[in-house]
């Protein structure tokens, strides 16, 4: 008889789960995603912690949103002042440090900087290169520097009202779940990207940490989005964020009203936070007629902007 030991029997189960659709054991810790209704009572807690913070669930855009610098701390402490949660797009520097910025390269946000800097990748940089750029002059605030999100998160660490989200795009995920425990911000930080296999990833590692997948496109694109999330009933998702964009030549927007209010209400029902973000758009009107027509949450690159036209809709 051929005996089989307990690292293959593992591996054979993991694969009939997967083949049938099934969340296998995580490859750390043996940590299974969370069931249907340890995943609601979990919203329904992160819900009420925000109720219990005074903080709103808006995402400020890239940090501080389109009049500030990006991803500084200068641009994050502006937006939590304001009880709004920052956005945070997080890369790693040559030397292994993750850092916080959105494009692979300074090139857009420090036009200033020395071309043999400039033309390099984060990546490619080390980050005493990276210190050295000055990434708030091109929006009038000279002196601001790429910060490491260690530096963010020892900031967050002394006060659990400061939430934030985690924009994914090249860092390693046990550094970085290894870093928000060594802190103590797990409650605080909503890992954030469009891939749902990254979500279920970063749940294994952080079975209770907040979540958003966010989505664009044409609606028929993001129902397909959605359906796919549909199939997993939501597995580990917290949050959805939909770009909502004016389709070019047609004055009309991507989404349907009737799109956006039945999502709104059939993700309510699971209690899942829905986010509607009008893209790039600095007009009130927008924004009034989303708060008008009925939908509760939104995202935006002008906070002050909407500061002055939500508490006409919600007390």
């Amino acid at each position: 008889m051929v005996k089989i030991g307990r690292r293959q029997l593992i591996a054979a189960a993991g694969a009939i789960a997967l083949a049938l659709g099934v969340p296998a054991l995580a490859q750390t810790g043996g940590v299974r995603a969370p069931a249907a209704t340890d995943e609601r009572a979990l919203r329904s807690e992160l819900t009420k912690m925000y109720s219990e913070h005074a903080i709103l669930p808006i995402p400020i855009h890239r940090g501080g949103g389109m009049h500030l610098p990006e991803n500084t701390i200068e641009a994050f402490e502006y937006t939590w002042a304001r009880h709004m949660v920052p956005e945070a797009d997080i890369r790693t520097s040559k030397d292994g440090v993750i850092v916080v910025i959105h494009d692979d390269t300074v090139t857009r946000t420090a036009p200033g900087t020395p071309e043999d800097i400039r033309r390099k990748r984060v990546d490619e940089l080390t980050l005493a290169e990276l210190k050295t750029v000055d990434v708030g002059a091109f929006r009038g605030h000279p002196g601001q520097r790429i910060p490491t999100l260690d530096e963010v998160f020892a900031v967050m660490a002394k006060d659990r009202r400061k939430f934030l989200h985690l924009d994914y795009k090249s860092i390693d995920l046990d550094v970085l779940a290894g870093m928000v425990r060594r802190h103590g911000v797990e409650r605080q930080v909503i890992f954030t990207t469009n891939r749902h296999d990254l979500i279920l990833e970063w749940r294994r590692r952080l079975p209770r940490s907040q979540t958003m997948i966010w989505m664009g496109g044409t609606q028929q694109e993001i129902n397909a989005t959605l359906d796919a999330l549909r199939a997993t009933s939501f597995s580990g998702v917290y949050i959805v964020h939909m770009h909502y964009r004016p389709v070019p030549g047609t004055g009309a927007f991507n989404m349907s009203d009737k799109f956006m209010l039945d999502v709104q209400a059939e993700l309510a029902a699971q209690g899942i936070v829905v986010q509607v973000q009008p893209w790039n758009i600095e007009d009130p009107l927008i924004y009034e007629r989303l708060f008008s027509i009925g939908i509760r949450n939104v995202g935006t690159d002008f906070p002050d902007m909407l500061r002055l036209i939500r508490p006409r809709f919600f007390r």
